[in-house]
């Protein structure tokens, strides 16, 4: 078979060595992240906390709302359509989902120096939406990768004080120190945050 194929010589070492390179990679992320030791965290001014399966965040109003997920119906409002709600649902408040969701981020895990600018909300939605720049410390770094690479596809939502302003979704690992917290449709909101995670340093 060698002797028919000459280049298989190659290119089975090659391979070999490249899938011994990324199970060496996997492991050494895996042992880096289990080395992460931390303190779960307590209630903040602002707190990226993480929606158990059975609760959605939705938009309505350009206002951040969370509910039971069987409660709700049709698109978000980032698309262009109100969310439908079921009769008599009452949306979860953050007392509420404190009792049973973790605190991913607070303040204290941002360098004080978060950025505000807005942007043209898309069709069909009107007037500018903000986008928030923001920068980690190195503890906030670790908690972040930790949490976002045992839970892609999971939602955060962020809260200043007693209100959420904005949502996210976890698409992929974030071993990151700088990121855009976006689409936070209510300008005043993002404003908000930008203030909340600045004024952690100045007092």
């Amino acid at each position: 078979m060698f002797r028919a194929l000459p280049s298989l010589r190659f290119v089975i070492p090659v391979v070999l060595l490249i899938a011994l390179w990324y199970l060496g990679s996997y492991l050494v992320t895996q042992w880096q992240l289990q080395r992460i030791s931390e303190t779960p965290l307590k209630r903040s001014q602002v707190m990226f906390i993480a929606l158990p399966d059975d609760l959605t965040a939705i938009v309505s109003n350009r206002t951040v709302y969370v509910y039971r997920r069987q409660d709700v119906q049709g698109r978000t409002f980032a698309a262009g359509e109100e969310p439908a709600i079921r009769p008599g649902a009452r949306a979860i408040v953050l007392e509420q989902l404190l009792e049973r969701a973790p605190i991913v981020l607070t303040e204290q895990q941002f360098e004080p120096d978060a950025e505000l600018r807005t942007a043209p909300a898309p069709p069909p939605l009107t007037g500018d939406y903000g986008i928030v720049k923001v920068r980690l410390t190195s503890e906030g770094r670790q908690r972040l990768w930790k949490f976002s690479a045992k839970n892609v596809g999971r939602t955060l939502v962020i809260a200043v004080g007693d209100r959420y302003v904005a949502r996210v979704q976890v698409e992929t690992p974030l071993n990151v120190t700088e990121f855009e917290i976006q689409p936070i449709w209510h300008v005043e909101s993002a404003r908000m945050v930008q203030e909340a995670l600045n004024a952690s340093r100045q007092q």
